[in-house]
């Protein structure tokens, strides 16, 4: 099952186990509508999914079960009413075991063959890209997926030349990518995700691209606050150059910053913040945090007082200022958390 180099070569006919490695992921489950009300950043639906278990049909604990496998891969496409021609991209479960690989590429002809175009679905493994991580590797899989979906393309997967002998991909609606491709033009950009266990247990999901969000209702406010906190001044400092290049580069809407910042981020002690009308006013305003002592930037003014009472360590009523109803929050950067290297030392030659 381990590949005697560490590297995992999915669906390859040098395919000769996997590399392990070890990795948490986490994500946020809400219901569609509860999320769309809130105003939350979507990255992805998950119209479906399905889990079987190959019971008493194993051949073997190291033996998978395509019938199971088969079986969650329908019966996801089908609780999610997808047909199998609409999806683009499966992040399998490609472990890089000859015996593996060519039984999930078996079970996933089982549902798609005749029901999708030639090469028109891409095969993908991130296991390729950071090994197997255990207890990790279907959350792994999923948030590949997932960033596939918002981005719109189709990663490529490593170490793949030609495909094992025991994976026939002639002529059927799969393929390998080796390099990044743009997700086709399509309705809507829908992926599956597959992981499986030793123990026979058969995981499959749906993913797919969100509807489109509707803008708020809200007016344009004149001037905007975005508060920045952290624990220590070192971190606060990471903080605010990391929004600056964050804001230079994406230029999102100034609005659902200023409400991320404020609804979707807890305050630390160490405090600054900008009122700004527009992005260059915000960019401004932050070189002037970063250059100077100062930890308020912007025009004299009510949303100016209400900063300053909140960098002095005063609560605000952040809800007020951005009702609900009237804000979308947006993707801005995270904790700049403060590298700290604990090196150990080897013991001295002779030392029990």
């Amino acid at each position: 099952m381990a590949s005697p180099d560490g590297r995992c070569r999915a669906f390859d006919e040098a395919a000769n186990g996997s590399g392990f490695g070890s990795g948490v992921g986490v994500v946020a489950l809400r219901r569609l509508a509860d999320a769309q009300a809130d105003g939350d950043r979507i990255y992805a639906v998950l119209p479906g999914w399905a889990v079987t278990n190959d019971g008493a049909d194993r051949a073997g604990y190291a033996v998978p079960g395509p019938a199971g496998q088969a079986a969650a891969v329908a019966g996801a496409l089908a609780a999610a009413e997808v047909a199998p021609g609409e999806v683009r991209l499966i992040e399998a479960h490609g472990s890089g075991t000859p015996l593996g690989d060519a039984l999930e590429v078996a079970a996933l002809h089982e549902v798609y063959a005749g029901a999708a175009p030639a090469e028109s679905c891409a095969l993908g493994s991130v296991k390729t890209n950071i090994g197997h991580l255990d207890a990790a590797a279907g959350i792994a899989g999923l948030i590949k997926a997932v960033l596939a979906v918002q981005h719109g393309v189709i990663p490529p997967n490593l170490h793949f030349t030609r495909p094992h002998p025991e994976i026939d991909l002639a002529g059927g609606p799969f393929y390998v990518p080796t390099k990044a491709r743009d997700w086709p033009q399509v309705a809507r950009r829908v992926a599956g995700v597959s992981s499986f266990g030793l123990g026979g247990t058969n995981a499959h999901v749906v993913v797919e691209q969100p509807p489109p969000v509707e803008p708020p209702d809200a007016p344009d406010a004149a001037a905007h606050l975005l508060p920045v906190s952290a624990r220590t001044p070192v971190a606060l400092r990471a903080a605010l150059r990391r929004l600056r290049q964050h804001l230079a580069g994406a230029s999102p809407a100034l609005a659902e910053v200023a409400a991320t910042l404020a609804l979707g981020r807890r305050a630390f002690a160490c405090r600054a913040a900008v009122v700004a009308a527009d992005l260059a006013d915000a960019l401004a305003g932050l070189d002037d945090l970063l250059h100077t002592d100062a930890r308020v930037a912007g025009p004299a003014g009510e949303l100016r007082d209400l900063a300053l009472d909140w960098v002095a360590g005063r609560d605000v009523d952040w809800a007020a200022l951005h009702p609900e109803g009237g804000v979308r929050r947006t993707g801005l950067p995270t904790y700049p958390f403060e590298r700290q290297r604990h090196w150990i030392d080897p013991p001295q030659k002779g030392a029990r």
